[in-house]
């Protein structure tokens, strides 16, 4: 009986979780004595099968601490269908959309306390169809409201609510306004914004008595806010007048929140959030009246360019056209063109109106609003981009009507910030760069105002940065500069023997053609006027150019070098040689130096200085003295043992190129520079090896080394075993040693797990399969040699049958294990396909024949186990289980 409770339990839950939820809203009267009339409204989809509006509705009360102040039940009062607001004519509204409204209202009495109430309610769910939240058919609404504490001084308050319901069906690409405006029975100021409607329920707990706040939000799908619920590239705004604007760009269901907040001298004390769908459709509309605002005209200018208009249609799908351009009393201010000029009678205010197909079935109208005035045009003119240095500018009034009020601003940089006139004379800037001179004109009926900059140039600075030393350059010279606020340079060079001693770049190089004092001079400017200078006198000399000359490649033993210097340039010039400290000579004043010696190889830097008046210069040369050349060599330490090759090392130092001969004492020789070469026959060896010095110390060297090499005889290993093979129950092998010339031996056998030094013995192999014992046989001089047996070790087995025909005729009568090792224990046992045992043998050579106490077995599979110990590990019993068919 539990089970079938349970069962209809979950199938009321189920059922009253199914999605219906389209929206709603809560807001309540003050009535007096502390009463209160909340008046909670539900949208559902009478088209699907969710459920029923709840009978009776649970109404939570919670105080500021989160206390549940109680919980009303409201009775159903009834619902009504609401007729589908759709009456676009150019598309035809899709069938299956019902919603139903359900109005429920109580009056609870809640005495003023701190904090104030919460007056809530949750129900589930909202339906799969959903586009823009996260898991639509598992997420309800919470619809909330708070009344205000006493710490407000505001507890006898009627809250905001909503006057008109938005439509449900809206057309894709369809701009519409809606007129989602609240009242407040006390007069307070509203504000509107779009907001995050609140979750609540769920598919497991459809119907939950709403807990305390803060309530969780809707989860938005990626893409969708609250300010765009309808996805990217639609527009949902909702401006201060409660007027939304909506312009869908997607299709699909979408939740959307407004809400509307309550202020009273500016204090925040209750907000609704208004929780509702739309559904967007491709109404697959060709025809739409769209009329631009007068500033996005591309004739427009200002609202005072006279009283011609030049109309223009954004409108698409039309064949005719309707124009009132909204003149009163006035019949003849209409036109059928698409895009008409209409000049109105005066100044004013107009609203304009289009209606494209007028008098056919699917028709549009689009307004534009028009303000036209008398042409009124303001301006300036003055001269632009002066210097900072003594500007002053002079300000020229422009405009279509000199007798009007204008007032100008030339900004904090200014001698004159503020000017109430026409033309301004004699006005000047402290600061470089743009500064922004606005004007201001108005003639009484219309205001309009011009806006223009004008640019000063910053004062420039020009330096000249002359290099270190520049009379010790030479005649070529490069010059630098720093340059700030110049967007022009010329430099001059002061060279009279030439037209071309001018540059315009800012860090040219320049050759003169002799020797000699120069004016040097450099022109910055940032505008004209606006110019700086910078001068400079220089001495250019010829450039001292050294050049070091002397024999390379010596050897130190014999090596005498010559030094000869070589320059150009001034003649009073002195020299000083520097060879370092190696050298037999370290210093000298010569320009040439004979017979220096040095004392130590490698590279020996020579340096050359030479000096005039202020000015030094020095070059430097590199020459290597080679060392004499060193032969040694020797060889890798270890036994050799025929055959085996020996490796040398060549421990000789020479620089330069150098060949090498090796003698190995058997008449073999090498060219290598460290060879290796091996031995086949035992002796001792002596090798020598020759060395040839090709550049530098040019010699020749040779060492011999007597018995260098010492070669010893090598063992033969060998070794047999018996038997070769052999099974895990018959097991033992011998290792018999034919090793020659050996005096030491070491085996590894049964897959390496034992070692013996032993050189012939026994061993009783325990597991099955191939082994391949190594021996390593050594003498006395150390040298070895290995060899490998094989030893084949065969597996116990036991053959097992899976079919006996016990027909009597000799063959394959009886079921009965096989094998051919030794058996210790046996236990055969054999079973029907209940489990009943029909057979136990406890001998090796008892079967069964097909027979269970005398009668003959059916046909059929029976299962078969078997216990046995076996030669193979007598201590422990191994057991087989399977299945044997029987056959007659």
């Amino acid at each position: 009986m539990r089970y079938i409770v349970y069962f209809l339990f979950f199938i009321n839950t189920f059922c009253a979780g199914a999605s219906h939820i389209i929206g709603g809203d809560i807001y309540y009267d003050y009535l007096g004595n502390n009463n209160y009339k909340f008046v909670l409204t539900l949208y559902r989809d009478c088209a699907s099968d969710g459920a029923e509006f709840d009978n009776p509705l649970m109404l939570s009360v919670y105080m500021a601490n989160g206390s549940s102040y109680q919980t009303i039940q409201v009775p159903f009062a009834g619902s009504v269908f609401i007729p589908l607001d759709f009456d676009n004519p150019c598309a035809t509204a899709p069938g299956g959309i019902c919603v139903e409204r359900a109005i429920y209202e109580t009056v609870l009495n809640l005495p003023p306390i701190q904090g104030g109430y919460d007056v809530s309610y949750q129900r589930c769910c909202r339906g799969p169809a959903i586009v823009n939240i996260v898991n639509p058919d598992d997420t309800g609404l919470t619809l909330t409201t708070h009344v205000p504490g006493i710490e407000t001084g505001f507890t006898e308050n009627s809250s905001p609510r909503f006057t008109n319901y938005p439509p449900f069906l809206l057309c894709n690409n369809e701009q519409i306004i809606f007129d989602h405006v609240a009242t407040d029975p006390d007069g307070d100021q509203l504000v509107y914004s779009m907001a995050t409607p609140f979750s609540g329920g769920d598919s497991f707990d459809p119907a939950p008595i709403a807990p305390p706040p803060p309530y969780f939000p809707i989860q938005w799908i990626g893409g969708f806010t609250p300010q765009a619920p309808l996805g990217p590239g639609s527009l949902t705004q909702i401006d201060a007048d409660g007027l939304l604007l909506v312009n869908p760009n997607l299709m699909g269901l979408f939740v959307v929140g407004v809400r509307v907040q309550e202020f009273r001298n500016g204090v925040l004390i209750s907000e609704t959030i208004r929780d509702f769908l739309f559904k967007v459709m491709d109404c697959n509309i060709t025809m739409q009246a769209l009329l631009p605002q007068q500033e996005d005209l591309s004739t427009f200018v200002s609202y005072c360019q006279g009283m011609t208009v030049q109309f223009e249609n954004n409108s698409y799908g039309g064949s005719s056209y309707a124009w009132d351009f909204g003149v009163a009393e006035q019949s003849n201010d209409i036109s059928g063109s698409f895009e008409p000029t209409f000049t109105y009678p005066g100044p004013g205010d107009y609203l304009a109106t289009l209606v494209v197909n007028p008098g056919m079935t699917c028709t549009d109208t689009a307004y534009m609003s028009i303000t036209v005035g008398n042409p009124f045009s303001v301006g300036w003119s003055a001269e632009d981009s002066l210097c900072i240095l003594g500007n002053s500018f002079d300000f020229n009034l422009l405009t279509s009507n000199q007798n009007a009020n204008f007032e100008w601003s030339f900004g904090p940089d200014a001698n004159i910030e503020n000017w109430t006139g026409a033309n301004v004379p004699l006005v000047s800037f402290s600061n470089p760069g743009f500064h922004i001179i606005s004007l201001y004109g108005d003639d009484g009926d219309c205001a309009t105002s011009f806006e223009d900059s004008i640019f000063i140039f910053d004062e420039p600075s020009v330096e000249i940065d002359l290099p270190d030393y520049v009379s010790c350059l030479g005649l070529t010279i490069d010059f630098e500069s720093t340059l700030i606020n110049v967007s022009n340079i010329l430099w001059d060079f002061g060279d009279s023997g030439t037209n071309d001693d001018q540059s315009t770049l800012g860090n040219p190089t320049y050759s003169f053609n002799n020797p000699g004092i120069y004016a040097i001079e450099l022109i910055g400017s940032s505008a004209p006027n606006c110019i700086d200078t910078a001068s400079v006198t220089i001495e250019v000399k010829e450039k001292l150019v050294m050049e070091i000359e002397h024999s390379d490649s010596l050897c130190i033993t014999d090596g005498l070098f010559d030094f000869q210097a070589t320059f150009s340039g001034p003649d009073d010039v002195s020299f000083i040689w520097d060879f370092g400290p190696n050298a037999s000579l370290q210093s000298s004043t010569q320009l040439s130096v004979s017979g220096i010696q040095f004392s130590s190889p490698g590279f020996q830097s020579i340096k050359l200085t030479g000096s005039h008046d202020i000015c030094i210069d020095s070059v430097e040369s590199l020459l290597y003295v080679f060392s004499e050349p060193y032969i040694d060599f020797t060889i890798v330490d270890g036994v050799l043992c025929a055959p085996e090759s020996a490796q040398f090392i060549n421990l000789s130092q020479v620089e330069g190129e150098v060949l090498y001969t090796w003698e190995f004492g058997d008449g073999s020789t090498s060219t290598l520079v460290s060879p290796s070469y091996s031995y086949n026959t035992i002796g001792d060896y002596s090798v020598g090896l020759t060395l040839i010095a090709l550049e530098g110390c040019v010699d020749t060297l040779y060492l011999l080394q007597q018995d260098l090499v010492n070669v010893y005889p090598s063992p033969t290993a060998g070794f047999s075993v018996n038997p070769k093979q052999v099974d895990v129950c018959d097991n033992e092998v011998s290792f018999i040693n034919q090793s020659i010339g050996a005096t030491a031996f070491s085996y590894y056998y049964d897959q390496g797990q034992f070692m013996t030094t032993e050189s012939d013995f026994t061993h009783f192999y325990t597991q099955s399969g191939s082994d391949y014992p190594l021996q390593i046989a050594y003498n006395e001089f150390g040298c070895s040699d290995s060899i490998r047996a094989e030893v084949f070790v065969e597996p116990f087995a036991i053959y097992i049958p899976n079919t006996f025909i016990p027909d009597a005729d000799g063959l394959n009568d009886v079921f009965l294990p096989i094998t051919d090792f030794e058996i210790h224990e046996w236990d055969l046992s054999i079973f029907n396909k209940w489990g009943a045992l029909i057979f136990n043998g406890r001998e090796y050579e008892a079967g069964w024949d097909g027979t269970f106490q005398g009668n003959q077995c059916q046909d059929g599979t029976y299962i078969y186990t078997l216990k046995y110990k076996s030669c193979a590990n007598p201590i422990e019993a191994k057991f087989i289980k399977g299945l044997v068919n029987l056959i007659r």
